[in-house]
């Protein structure tokens, strides 16, 4: 069985349809990106978003991306990110979530493999942190997943990318979320945003990958820059004992 998904990250979408960040028109990237996935991977499986979908975190800003991701919806899931408000994308995407007030978090049974999505979000700050309960729910999945390879996504990098001010704003207290990863090799490919930028990496057995933004390119510097790369997203293809993965962009900013 070979499951194709696509991952789309960092969004920074407004209510108004014209707002810019950092000079980029975040509405005119997100609908580029959209138009390219459409002509690369018509017949994906899952699209999974994996955070920063709202600048504004408004509930309206969720309204518009359900609305624009159309019938999309049903292979669609998501985890929320620093610029993200729970309540707000639990109401607007109710089918995905409980009616609770916990982790925005979900799992799919994918023949031989497990896709997990994890919340890393802290309320108000920046950086990311997995707190001890959903450790403890990430242990039961991968107990159930016993004899499956696991593939996990998360909005902040669990270790660092070698770019000093985007390191300072990552996931904290991670030692045993890394810990639990390196003992568990199931654990195969692990998918982060926040960066807005390409990186490879190792924990353990499993290979770390972020993803371009779909709006603004941060540069790989140790101080804040941008860069003049494109938007893009990355496709991951699941196959029954290997994986492949790659980014495509944007030719042109829109």
């Amino acid at each position: 069985m070979c499951v194709r998904i696509v991952q789309l990250s960092d969004l920074h979408l407004y209510r108004d349809r014209k707002g810019v960040l950092a000079g980029v028109p975040t509405w005119a990237t997100f609908h580029a990106v959209l138009d390219l996935v459409k002509r690369q991977q018509p017949d994906f499986d899952y699209v999974v978003l994996t955070g920063d979908l709202a600048q504004d975190e408004a509930k309206e800003t969720y309204e518009m991306l359900r609305d624009t991701l159309g019938d999309w919806r049903d292979r669609c899931r998501i985890i929320p990110g620093n610029h993200d408000d729970r309540g707000n994308i639990r109401a607007v995407f109710p089918e995905l979530f409980d009616s609770g007030t916990g982790p925005l978090t979900f799992v799919l049974r994918c023949g031989d493999w497990r896709v997990i999505g994890l919340d890393s979000r802290v309320p108000g700050e920046t950086s990311g942190r997995i707190d001890s309960q959903q450790l403890q729910w990430l242990r039961r999945q991968l107990a159930s997943a016993r004899g499956c390879h696991v593939a996990l996504f998360v909005h902040h990098p669990p270790t660092p990318i070698n770019v000093a001010w985007l390191d300072k704003l990552g996931l904290n207290d991670a030692a045993e979320f890394l810990e639990l990863v390196e003992t568990s090799p199931q654990i195969k490919i692990i998918c982060a945003g926040h960066v807005h930028q390409e990186f490879t990496g190792h924990i353990g057995q499993a290979v770390l990958y972020t993803t371009p933004s779909t709006s603004v390119q941060f540069a790989a510097r140790n101080e804040k820059a941008f860069d003049t790369a494109q938007a893009g997203y990355r496709a991951v293809v699941l196959e029954e004992d290997s994986f492949r993965t790659e980014v495509h962009r944007l030719s042109e900013l829109p």
